[in-house]
């Protein structure tokens, strides 16, 4: 990774993947307080910067300056960072497209106890709309297009025809 390939958040490298996904995990401005909106409290768990509390910068533009506590934004960046060793194993693996890989199952419950430690609850959605639990053989990362968002796909196709229908109908309008 080069100079150019890296990112700092709060003082720390990490590569523009894991920046930009990390970003996409804060909640939207709208649901935080004026406090978590400009970094004086964690926009996941609420604890007051302080002496006691460090908060660490999450990124943002344009006067929103959304910050996480350590443990807070540590549970976040590993979660992220399990996602994006499950989608890099799916990638490089031909069986992964299409069924559930033996090879894949380590790095797929390393982001499962990752997600859980995060607080989330209840089943992910892949991209076509199909609600599945993240313990699902048939689940893995999204990898059919460049990476904006923490996103999940079935191994081989959707057995929802509408929502396989639906989920194309999406991607076209988020590409137009």
């Amino acid at each position: 990774m080069t100079g150019a390939d890296v990112l700092l958040i709060g003082g720390e490298p990490y590569g523009p993947d894991v920046a930009r996904l990390l970003i996409q995990e804060v909640p939207s401005a709208v649901y935080l307080t004026w406090q978590q909106n400009h970094g004086e409290v964690c926009v996941w768990c609420g604890k007051v910067g302080g002496e006691d509390v460090a908060l660490a910068p999450l990124g943002g533009a344009r006067g929103w300056r959304p910050h996480g506590c350590t443990e807070c934004r540590q549970t976040r960046l590993t979660y992220v960072s399990a996602y994006l060793v499950w989608r890099r194993h799916v990638l490089d693996c031909e069986s992964c497209r299409t069924a559930w890989c033996p090879d894949g199952w380590s790095p797929a419950l390393a982001h499962q106890i990752a997600y859980a430690a995060t607080g989330k609850k209840g089943r992910v959605f892949c991209a076509c709309g199909c609600p599945l639990a993240l313990t699902s053989r048939r689940l893995r990362p999204y990898v059919e297009t460049i990476l904006f968002s923490l996103r999940y796909s079935h191994t081989g196709p959707c057995h929802r025809p509408e929502a396989a229908a639906a989920g194309r109908a999406r991607s076209a309008d988020e590409v137009a």
